[in-house]
Formats: C-alpha cells, structure tokens, sequence
C-alpha cells in the first residue's frame, strides 16, 4: 500500500492507535504513554533483542487526508460541473435518481442554508468495509477501510470506483462497531 500511495503523490499520516480502538494518540495525546480510557500502555513490551529498538505501537491507523483529494476534482473543469449537477438537475416529482432527489437531502438544505447556496460544497457518504489481507482465510487479523465519496456529481460517477476515496485503515481483529467515532474524530 505504501508504494501505491507514494506513486499517486498522496500523503499518508500514521497515527498510533490504542488496541481496543478507545483512543488515538494524536494532537493532544500525542506523547501519552498510557490510553485515557483503560490505563493501559501505548506501547507493546520490549522483549530480548528489541530492548534497543524503537517503542512499537499496539496498532497504526493510517489516514489519508480527504481534502487534496477534493481539491483534485475541482482542479479539472468538466469534473467541477459535474460536481455541481445535483443542484441544476431536474427530476419529475415522486422519482429518484439521485440522492439530492431524496427527502433526507432537502431538509438537510432546508436546516443548513449557507451549506446548500454554496452548490460547490460536497456532500459525502461513508462506507466500512473489513478484508482479510493476502487471502490468509481463518486469520483473526484483518483491517477496516473507511471508503468516503462524494455524492455531489451525476449518479453514474457517485458509485463509480474513480470517486470513492479510502480514507482510513484501522487495523484490528474486530469491527470498530460503536467505537468508529474515536477513528471518524481524526
């Protein structure tokens, strides 16, 4: 992955995390030794030879900033139209086709008007999804990807795999369930 998103010129940021997925240690946590949550250490128990090495995090989220992204597709003309058709399209009523057609999205416009009359602004969905890494089946490890995408363009383009961005991966055996909040604050 590193190599992938190297290439692409995208910044990745590690950001250690605690095992149970309680805490980041970012911003103002960023030099604690011990989680705020539980008490226990940040750091796995130096054993033998590694005594001498770097302290090792029990778990590195990884997150790949949302914003140079964005500003990808506004760099391109034609994309930035598209990124404004859900304000220009019209649809006949009672029929969607878009998730601007929905209701949910018009009381969201309704309750936030400055969002809305900036028809740049982008509106975003968020999928997560858990993968076993190298097909290694019945392996307890795995990781968690946090895949955003915008919802302002053409319906054929809000699905399509060009705009769905991985933003994060959380590592860890379990699903993050109530806990994403902690990895979504980054």
């Amino acid at each position: 992955m590193k190599k992938l998103v190297k290439d692409l010129g995208l910044p990745v940021e590690k950001i250690h995390a605690y095992k149970n997925g309680c805490m980041l240690y970012w911003n103002d946590d960023v030099d604690l030794e011990y989680c705020n949550f539980c008490g226990d250490a940040r750091y796995k128990p130096a054993r033998g030879r590694d005594l001498h090495r770097k302290k090792s995090s029990y778990a590195i989220l990884r997150y790949l900033p949302l914003t140079p992204r964005l500003q990808r597709l506004y760099s391109s003309k034609v994309i930035a139209e598209h990124m404004m058709w859900h304000a220009t399209h019209q649809t006949e009523e009672g029929s969607m086709c878009h998730p601007s057609d929905i209701e949910v999205w018009k009381h969201l416009d309704r309750m936030y008007p400055n969002f809305a009359e900036e028809l740049r602004n982008v509106r975003l969905g968020l999928c997560i999804d858990g993968f076993v890494p190298h097909c290694q089946y019945g392996r307890t490890y795995s990781f968690w990807s946090v895949i955003i995408t915008p919802y302002n363009p053409l319906p054929s383009m809000c699905m399509s795999s060009k705009y769905m961005f991985m933003t994060m991966v959380i590592p860890g055996p379990s699903n993050p369930k109530c806990l994403i909040d902690v990895h979504l604050n980054r």
